[in-house]
């Protein structure tokens, strides 16, 4: 119960936001000509500062070899100026990698794009990939609700 508050807490002050978007991804990431995936996840909240830009924030879980990682991430995405049904977009994040000793955590960043894909008014299926630290690539789909 006391885990569940905190996220009851977020959707009741963003639910009051006129738009605010939800979204969340699983995927994974392997090193730049090798095939050796490694599961991640992530949620997070952007804020639409107009048609095409949008800005927010997310946590997740990023499993590097060697050094996974929780994930404290912001984020800047920007759609392309064409489309109707499926939406191209570019994305940046940058952030820090929390480990559990603090000494440990280390400088974030992705940059990508991907295809937003509108399922309806206000939801929309992701499709994304691109480049991330420590010379990997990552593939990802998520979700991503209009409020």
């Amino acid at each position: 119960m006391k885990r569940l508050l905190p996220l009851l807490a977020f959707f009741v002050a963003t639910s009051f936001a006129d738009g605010v978007s939800l979204e969340g991804f699983v995927g994974s990431s392997s090193p730049i000509g090798h095939w050796n995936h490694r599961a991640a996840w992530s949620v997070g909240a952007l804020y639409r500062i107009d048609q095409m830009v949008a800005a927010g924030v997310a946590v997740g879980y990023d499993a590097i070899p060697t050094r996974p990682v929780g994930s404290a991430t912001s984020r800047l995405q920007v759609r392309l100026p064409f489309g109707k049904q499926v939406l191209p977009y570019l994305q940046c994040e940058a952030g820090a990698g929390i480990r559990p000793v603090l000494e440990d955590s280390y400088f974030l960043w992705k940059l990508g794009g991907g295809f937003d894909l509108k399922l309806g008014d206000r939801s929309s299926l992701l499709a994304e990939s691109g480049w991330q630290t420590w010379g990997r690539y990552y593939g990802r789909l998520g979700l991503l609700l209009e409020l």
